[in-house]
């Protein structure tokens, strides 16, 4: 039988302006003002003018990091629960037809699954069956990122709650994976309860039965920013680059301080603390960069900074649970 495993992908690409108020002439001269204070504000960093790799490589590299972590995800799911789910939806879809012999045969299934999973797997409180992805990205820069966060600062003083809400709602660039799973102390139970409830002819309070199941189901999502995905493919292709012939250098230079950008980025999104760490990578990248300037030995000091960014990533990588029908 084939796993329950939809991947669903959406890519949502906005460059958020806000501009609810500036057609109030009484607020014109206010509004300039607030936007001239903000123009003017310098950033942590100016954007790289060029990127020495393609668009479509990176976005193939990115691509490719992100499917690993989704494979990872994908790999913990358990087969047999993942029917069980199935049957369950069987069973309630029999009891809407009036059909109470497939119903109960339905539920069989489903608790013969979970029966040999309480015996194979005692230890395991919760049995992966689903795993989905969303991409969301926010194509901006750092000058935007300002500039919106100030803005939503000023909706907040003004006390537009909702244009504060929508603004930082849409400061997102991630990737968001969503792993559905069986709570095994309590979906096996009301499996029997609902066939008890069938047996008795209580079909109604047998579907409440087992669509309450359902909203057990725990979902577990991850948050993997994207600027650290892309500062981990533009380091990746540093490295591979020769750097001791001149043209190749001043590509090897131009892709680690684009991913210097990146990460200032993803600590200007907030993804993960405003710490030291952030300020260690930035300065591995610096070091990096002397030493590839130098004609050094650079490969040592590549391997330490891409081992460094990946631990830093996984610690990142923001992770929330919950409950609720799928």
């Amino acid at each position: 039988m084939k796993t329950i495993l939809r991947n669903s992908v959406y890519m949502l690409m906005a460059l958020i302006t806000l501009t609810s108020c500036a057609q109030d002439k009484s607020n014109d001269k206010g509004s300039n003002e607030t936007n001239a204070s903000v123009d003017n504000d310098e950033v942590r960093m100016e954007k790289p003018e060029t990127l020495d790799m393609s668009k479509e490589d990176l976005d193939s590299g990115v691509q490719g990091k992100a499917v690993e972590e989704v494979d990872e995800a994908s790999s913990a799911i358990i087969e047999e629960a993942a029917m069980a789910v199935q049957h369950t939806y069987e069973a309630i879809k029999a009891i809407n037809d009036k059909d109470k012999k497939a119903a109960l045969e339905a539920l069989e299934k489903a608790t013969g699954k979970l029966e040999l999973l309480v015996a194979r797997e005692p230890s395991m409180a919760l049995l992966p069956v689903e795993v989905a992805t969303e991409t969301r990205d926010f194509i901006a820069d750092l000058k935007v990122i300002k500039k919106q966060k100030k803005m939503a600062e000023k909706a907040i003083e003004d006390d537009y709650l909702q244009v504060a809400r929508r603004a930082l709602a849409d400061m997102a660039s991630e990737v968001e994976i969503s792993t559905v799973s069986v709570p095994l102390a309590t979906f096996p139970d009301a499996m029997k309860v609902a066939a008890v409830l069938l047996d008795e002819d209580k079909m109604e309070e047998a579907k409440i039965a087992l669509y309450t199941a359902l909203n057990t189901l725990v979902i577990e999502k991850e948050i993997i920013p994207l600027p650290i995905l892309r500062a981990e493919v533009m380091i990746a292709a540093a490295q591979s680059e020769d750097a001791k012939d001149e043209d190749k250098k001043k590509e090897v230079l131009n892709l680690l301080e684009n991913a210097e950008y990146q990460l200032i980025m993803a600590e200007e999104l907030g993804y993960g603390k405003r710490d030291k760490e952030y300020k260690e990578l930035n300065s591995s990248i610096k070091e990096l960069m002397k030493s590839v300037e130098a004609d050094g030995d650079s490969q040592g000091l590549f391997d330490k900074l891409k081992n460094k960014l990946r631990n830093f990533k996984n610690r990142t990588s923001q992770k929330s649970t919950n409950s609720g029908s799928n």
